[in-house]
């Protein structure tokens, strides 16, 4: 994996928005697109910070692919450039001056973990699919005239007891329009959203570009997607002895990252999972997604893999109790030889070093 390195060509000890931001970009984008991009000014100036897509998916409640869509947004209109490593992984991103300053000055940070997306460039033609468009008037009226859109648009309001917004009618239309969902796919995307405890139009849209993003197109598709998913929290659940309760959305945005960013299969998980219980004595999804990053890291596939690693841990850590014991045996023993020859009289006898030999001579002769 490739350490990220995040750039810029202003550098101050502050966070400044440039009113060209607020005047001509802002007003056009996501939301959430506006959140991440300011997001991105503030970790510019924070000395000694650990920069991640991991790290601001959770710092901002989103998913990887959420910040990576974003990232995708503002390049498409030229506020950033991805900068990408020979192996195709997102190596570095820089933010451009919206002034129209060239002149980059690099601000490098060790990314510790490390990005944990494989990002590809992605190709231009593919991008506007993914970004929301603000819909006319006349637009809106032309879609309610179809009787599918209306039914659609009736039966969310019956699901949710309450009249859409604007907001949410836009965003029910994108996934009709954009992202070529149908009807009865909407319909079943909102109900099972709804039934988990989700009625957030932000979190029912991530889930739909997830599945558009994943080629879901009907509801048996989206069933069996649901079904693996269930199965995984469920086995998660168990592992970490979680009982009935619902995992909260940054709890499933570890799971949607260990089994669809890292690949791991449910046995590693689950590893993972009963070493946080045995270390921690409690269910923390932070202590096991630093254990499954770490096997990430060491490209770990197989419990075979993760065996390995623990016996090169067991090793090192033998070779070096075994160095620590070895300089502590000869401090001691140092340290004891000292302690003998200062004890030792004969040695401690202080020596008369002049002697008088002639006199001593004359002395025994007189006697």
């Amino acid at each position: 994996m490739a350490d990220i390195m995040l750039h810029t060509s202003i550098n101050t000890g502050y966070t400044c928005i440039s009113n060209t931001f607020i005047d001509d970009y802002m007003k056009d984008a996501n939301g959430e697109y506006v959140k991440i991009y300011l997001y991105l000014l503030r970790c510019l100036n924070r000395e000694d910070y650990d920069f991640s897509i991991s790290q601001l998916a959770d710092c901002l409640d989103h998913t990887e692919k959420d910040i990576m869509r974003a990232f995708t947004y503002w390049e498409k209109v030229g506020l950033l450039r991805l900068e990408y490593s020979d192996g195709h992984e997102l190596s570095g991103i820089c933010l451009v001056d919206v002034n129209g300053n060239n002149s980059f000055t690099s601000v490098n940070y060790a990314a510790e973990p490390v990005v944990t997306t494989k990002s590809v460039a992605p190709a231009v033609s593919d991008t506007p699919a993914l970004v929301k468009p603000s819909y006319s008037a006349d637009e809106l009226d032309a879609f309610c005239e179809e009787d599918a859109v209306s039914d659609l648009l009736f039966a969310t309001q019956t699901y949710l007891g309450r009249p859409l917004s604007s907001s949410d009618t836009n965003t029910l239309l994108f996934w009709y329009d954009g992202l070529h969902m149908t009807v009865d796919l909407i319909q079943y995307l909102i109900e099972t959203c709804l039934d988990n405890g989700h009625n957030s139009f932000h979190y029912m849209d991530t889930v739909a570009r997830n599945w558009a993003e994943d080629g879901i197109t009907t509801v048996e598709d989206a069933r069996k997607s649901s079904s693996a998913h269930n199965n995984a929290v469920y086995s998660i659940k168990k592992a970490l002895g979680i009982g009935n309760r619902d995992l909260v959305e940054s709890e499933l945005n570890y799971i949607d990252k260990w089994v669809n960013t890292f690949s791991f299969n449910m046995d590693i998980i689950c590893e993972a999972c009963e070493r946080t219980i045995t270390a921690t004595n409690k269910p923390s999804f932070k202590y096991a997604d630093s254990i499954l990053t770490s096997w990430n890291k060491s490209s770990v596939k197989t419990l075979e893999d993760v065996a390995a690693l623990d016996q090169e841990f067991t090793k090192a850590s033998m070779a070096k109790l075994s160095a620590t014991n070895k300089v502590k045996s000869i401090k001691d023993t140092s340290s004891s030889a000292a302690r003998s020859k200062s004890n030792n009289k004969f040695l401690n006898f202080e020596q008369r070093q002049n002697y008088d030999f002639d006199a001593l001579e004359k002395k025994l002769l007189g006697n």
